[in-house]
């Protein structure tokens, strides 16, 4: 057996991967240093438009080797000034084997991805897929040609909750669907860490994308058509939307969800996310609120109360007293580069995989679901109707 260890390009440098305009490490690079330092991948690369981006990043690198006894370090794009395309010098500088996270704004997905592709490298793509279901079937066509794994980072898959959740409905126990309620929103910083590239996108695109593709991933049903109205409430744009989609399940039966997803929750509440779901059916009801977990942090130098969810990106001490990164977030991550290892080994067929994750074929459920979305805001809160998809698979229960 071939020990494949992938050198990892990362483009983008923003909040998720490091933790910008927070106080926190982001996922993305505390993820990949525990796995640099397990040996797991090698040179890791990091692609963003300004070289100031990236010193920033490096402080944040330098405590986070600190705090986890690592050495990792990070080749950084671009070297000098403001460059939009430095991207391209870092895919051209990769060494294959290798794997791409792309975490940029997402208008840019269906462009960098597809040069990505292009070079030969298996790329992760920070929800959403894309924008548009022409944008998606062209990235999947692409991946095909070039013989490419291909993903979407949808950690909600692995919130061991939604793992439950999942079950229960393939168990029977909840019966026939009948809806499913979904409230999610974040602090108004976050959509103020965003506001350069605020127009290319909107709160249900962005947040509510999750909660279309965990439906999918709970029931295996498809989407028949969607409708949604918004609000302008503290902006010139949208920061508010609530979103009906119907579905049908294998069985045949119709069941509809209401995601409503906002940006306008105060800075002082407990938690950078507030999020709920509830599903109800023809046996019984499931309800989870993914906030407050019950993990409550209050100390004299907050600036209150925190909720803290320990499940999803977390850095602590095991039971063998080892700092580590935890959490359904990193996990998401790291099982793509291990899919990564076993395709380019050639232990597992990518087409596989491509029924089992969040491959792009599978995301193309959610971006049906945005694009229908937002044609509904822009033809004044009509119903649109969702076409099938081609070459969609049904999800096996066990992952």
């Amino acid at each position: 057996m071939v020990n494949v260890i992938p050198e990892v390009l990362v483009i983008g440098a923003g909040m998720y991967v490091g933790g910008r305009g927070t106080s926190s490490y982001g996922t993305i690079l505390p993820t990949l240093v525990q796995m640099h330092n397990c040996g797991l991948i090698g040179q890791i690369r990091v692609a963003a438009t300004s070289q100031d981006s990236i010193n920033q990043l490096k402080e944040r690198l330098t405590g986070l080797n600190k705090l986890l006894g690592t050495t990792t370090d990070i080749i950084g794009y671009p070297k000098i000034g403001h460059d939009t395309s430095s991207y391209q010098t870092a895919i051209s500088e990769t060494s294959q084997p290798a794997c791409a996270i792309v975490s940029v704004p997402d208008h840019l997905h269906y462009q960098i991805t597809a040069e990505v592709i292009k070079h030969g490298i298996h790329p992760l793509v920070v929800k959403p897929f894309t924008p548009t279901v022409s944008e998606g079937l062209r990235l999947i066509e692409l991946a095909n040609s070039y013989d490419i794994y291909g993903a979407v980072e949808f950690h909600k898959r692995f919130d061991e909750s939604n793992l439950v959740l999942r079950q229960a409905i393939s168990d029977g126990k909840l019966g026939d669907l009948s809806y499913i309620t979904v409230e999610y929103s974040q602090k108004r910083l976050v959509r103020d860490i965003f506001s350069s590239w605020i127009n290319e996108t909107n709160i249900f695109q962005y947040l509510g994308v999750h909660y279309v593709d965990l439906i999918y991933f709970l029931t295996n049903a498809l989407p028949v058509k969607a409708l949604a109205t918004s609000q302008c409430i503290t902006s010139s744009y949208p920061d508010s939307i609530q979103a009906i989609i119907e579905w049908q399940a294998p069985s045949g039966m119709k069941f509809i969800s209401t995601i409503t997803t906002n940006w306008i929750d105060p800075n002082s509440t407990s938690a950078m996310s507030d999020q709920k779901i509830t599903v109800v059916g023809s046996n019984g009801r499931f309800q989870a609120d993914q906030k407050n977990r019950g993990v409550q942090l209050i100390t004299e130098n907050s600036s209150g109360m925190e909720e803290i969810n320990p499940y999803f990106s977390q850095i602590y001490k095991n039971d063998e007293d080892q700092m580590g990164v935890h959490g359904y977030g990193p996990k998401s991550i790291t099982r793509f580069i291990e899919d990564v290892i076993q395709v380019v080994s050639d232990n597992v067929d990518r087409t596989i995989l491509e029924v089992m994750r969040p491959s792009f074929t599978n995301a193309l459920v959610s971006t049906s679901v945005i694009e229908a979305v937002n044609i509904s805001l822009e033809n004044g809160n009509e119903w649109v109707s969702i076409q099938p998809t081609t070459g969609l698979n049904a999800i096996p229960i066990t992952q």
